[in-house]
């Protein structure tokens, strides 16, 4: 027979969180770092701010690198730049500039949680780390491919290998530079995007007489 106790304990568990409710708490912790411009956010100031307990954040996303990581997917998946950057990966295998380009399009809706993440994976934040590299892994697989596709058809310049020309593609489209010389330094967005492919041509494309 069933006591009082054992009827309470075996009720139908409480519902799930919403979606609603994710997406309420990703509107609210991408204010907060547009506002403050980098990673310094908590799950209790976002739980505090969003008017919910801690708990319910760790029950939605774990931690803050998952918080982080979940407003970059969010931005993958109601931005065009995504689309167009794979795009612009199989339109034409040696010419990583219509790549670039779209990636520099896109960096801007990106940034302030890509330099969250950045901020926080070098403040020793290893989750943070961790969600960080899935994303520039996901752009250096583009630049990867240019690079075999310049080094295959003998179009990089003398010394440099397919891996140290991903690694320069990478190199001048990071965050961090933008950040410095675009937001900082006060570059137009547009000079800095042109001076940029201008000098991966430079440097990575092997004139007639070298090829």
């Amino acid at each position: 027979m069933k006591t009082d106790s054992t009827v309470r304990r075996t009720r139908a568990p409480a519902a799930p969180l919403s979606t609603g409710t994710r997406e309420r708490v990703l509107d609210v912790a991408h204010e907060m770092i547009r506002e403050r411009g980098d990673a310094a956010i908590s799950l209790v100031e976002v739980a505090s701010r969003a008017g919910l307990s801690r708990q319910t954040l760790y029950l939605l996303f774990g931690n803050r690198a998952g918080l982080l990581h979940a407003l970059v997917d969010r931005l993958d998946a109601t931005s065009a730049g995504p689309d167009n950057l794979v795009r612009a990966r199989s339109r034409q295998r040696d010419d990583f500039e219509p790549y670039v380009r779209a990636w520099f399009d896109y960096l801007p809706a990106l940034l302030p949680v890509a330099r969250a993440l950045s901020a926080a994976a070098a403040a020793g934040d290893a989750d943070a780390l961790h969600a960080w590299q899935s994303r520039q892994d996901k752009l250096r697989q583009g630049y990867s491919q240019f690079a075999r596709a310049l080094g295959s058809g003998g179009l990089l310049r003398p010394g440099w290998t397919e891996k140290t020309a991903a690694d320069w593609l990478l190199a001048l489209t990071h965050v961090d530079l933008w950040q410095h010389l675009v937001v900082e330094a006060g570059w137009p967005p547009a000079a800095y995007v042109d001076r940029i492919v201008a000098t991966l041509r430079e440097t990575l494309l092997a004139t007639p007489r070298e090829r």
